[in-house]
């Protein structure tokens, strides 16, 4: 995609998610055949819509997630002293909140601490996910690399 078209995108995401919120899915589903109708067409025609889908969604949810603007956190960080060092270490700007199903700006988490509680569990919950798939490609990783011939054992021991 061009800069230009990129930019566009953007913009018409921003567009999209001040009347439906930020929920990713249902802003890709709303401009996905305007803002690529030939791609949509060819796709719907060999079967990859839906690979198509996850991708414009994919890009839908980083726009969201590093929208700079005046709500940026430096900015709140500045009326706020005391939020600085926390607000600086986060890799954020925005962050997916399970129960508004979207994206909400660390300035607007900060304002409403239920959304806050919500983002931090949700991340929580996915770090555990990663952690225990980690655990299972460790036991993979043992089990391939291991001249045991009972190598196929060695996953339950490790999880265990």
């Amino acid at each position: 995609m061009l800069d230009s078209q990129s930019a566009a995108f953007a913009e018409r995401v921003w567009e999209v998610a001040s009347q439906l919120g930020n929920n990713a899915p249902r802003i890709a589903d709303d401009i996905m055949g305007r803002a690529f109708p030939l791609t949509c067409s060819q796709a719907r025609a060999e079967g990859a819509l839906r690979m198509l889908r996850t991708g414009v969604i994919s890009e839908v949810k980083r726009i969201l997630r590093n929208r700079e603007d005046g709500l940026g956190q430096a900015d709140f960080a500045d009326v706020c002293d005391g939020f600085a060092p926390l607000i600086k270490d986060l890799r954020s700007r925005s962050y997916f909140v399970e129960s508004a199903e979207e994206y909400v700006a660390i300035p607007d988490l900060i304002a409403e601490p239920e959304l806050l509680d919500d983002a931090r569990r949700f991340m929580r919950r996915k770090g555990i996910e990663c952690v225990a798939e980690a655990d299972r490609l460790d036991a993979l990783y043992a089990a391939v690399t291991s001249n045991d011939p009972d190598a196929e054992r060695a996953p339950q021991e490790v999880l265990a």
